[in-house]
Order: C-alpha cells, then sequence, then structure tokens
C-alpha cells in the first residue's frame, strides 16, 4: 500500500506543471508579453497589435482543429500568406502533442486526488508538495540556466530535430521571440512552486485541525 502511495504522489508534478501550463495557454498572457516594454519589436516593424493578433490565432491553433485552420490561412497586412507550411506542420504536432499532454494531466489529477480521498492523509499532501519543489527547484534551476539548451533538447525530443527550426525572417519567430517563452517558462515554474506551497500549507492546517479535534 505504501508504494501505491508514493506512486501517486509521484504524479503530483505532473498535474501540478500540467496545469500550470495550460493556465499560460491563454489570451492573457500573450496580452501580458506584449505590454511589456521590454518586449522584442519586430525587426520588420511588423505592428505590434497585428503580431499579437497573429499570436493568438497560433495558441488557437494548437488548442483546436478550428483554430489550426484559420492560422493557417492567416495573411500579413500586405495580403501575402503569414506562414510557411513548415510552420504550419510544427503548430500541427504541438496540437497532437497538447491532445495527448492535458488530458494526462488531468487524468494526473484525477489519480492523485482519488488518492486524497484514499487515504485521507495530511502528510499525502505535504509529501505531493515537498517533491514536487524539490524537483521544480533542481529541473527548473537548470533551465532557466540553460535555457536555450533545453529548450532546443525539448523540441528535439518531442518534435524531432529539423521540424522546429526556422528562419529569422518566418513569422512564428516574429512573433513569439525567445523572451515569450523564457517568460511562460518562469511563469510556470513560479505557479507550480506556488501550488505546491499550497499543499503543504494545506496539509499542515489540515494535520493541526485534527490534533485538535476540529
Amino acid at each position: 500500500m505504501k508504494i501505491l502511495k508514493y506512486f501517486f504522489i509521484i504524479l503530483a508534478p505532473l498535474w501540478i506543471i500540467g496545469i500550470s501550463t495550460r493556465i499560460v495557454f491563454n489570451e492573457w498572457f500573450i496580452d501580458y508579453e506584449y505590454s511589456k516594454k521590454d518586449f522584442p519589436k519586430d525587426r520588420w516593424n511588423l505592428d505590434d497589435e497585428y503580431r499579437k493578433h497573429l499570436a493568438k490565432l497560433g495558441l488557437e491553433a494548437v488548442l483546436s482543429e478550428e483554430g489550426l485552420k484559420e492560422f493557417s490561412e492567416a495573411k500579413l497586412p500586405n495580403g501575402v500568406k503569414a506562414f510557411r507550411e513548415k510552420e504550419i506542420k510544427h503548430m500541427k504536432d504541438v496540437n497532437k502533442f497538447l491532445k495527448f499532454f492535458f488530458p494526462l494531466t488531468y487524468l494526473a489529477f484525477f489519480i492523485w486526488f482519488l488518492g486524497f480521498f484514499l487515504w485521507k492523509d495530511s502528510s499525502y499532501l505535504i509529501y505531493s508538495g515537498v517533491f514536487t519543489i524539490f524537483l521544480i527547484v533542481f529541473i527548473g534551476s537548470l533551465i532557466i540556466i540553460f535555457y536555450e539548451e533545453a529548450f532546443a533538447f525539448f523540441h528535439d525530443t518531442v518534435f524531432g530535430r529539423n521540424t522546429w527550426r526556422f528562419r529569422q525572417t518566418d513569422t512564428l519567430l516574429r512573433i513569439y521571440p525567445m523572451k515569450f517563452w523564457f517568460d511562460g517558462t518562469v511563469f510556470v515554474i513560479g505557479l507550480s512552486l506556488f501550488i505546491s506551497l499550497g499543499l503543504i500549507g494545506i496539509g499542515i492546517l489540515r494535520r493541526k485541525l485534527f490534533e485538535k479535534g476540529l
């Protein structure tokens, strides 16, 4: 039974990081990034509002088939097709990956939540939070320090070495500069740590209330 409990606890980082990622995959984050004064301008002078419009189309493309269709038909202000076939293919790959990753996240949360009711033990919450924090601090620190290498490693592993490397003139790189992804990663790490600390706090509070007979 202890081994099963530890298995359930190991699921905590998956759903915590997954849900944090899903929160970032929303239009508010695009608006937030583009509102920053230090957000990189387009070197070919594409207007930020139009970049933001295309970035939101990209978001919809990786979340739905309808969005993918609209993304593939998008045009630049001069009427030229916004995205090359290689860019569209990459977004299809991301769409497929997220169709697997987000449901896996929700399943992991459901199983983990089931474990809480199974054991009804405050230490379950505390250990889940502590394990996730240690994992995120260790891996997250490496990712932040060696971000470009980590970014390349992830994309090479998940999507293939030659499928996601684009020209500097390609629209995907113009609407999603590296700072966008770095900031998103930092936010996911920060939110994941916050959720983990919340689990620890709830676990400690629950234990104290139980000891007082409340």
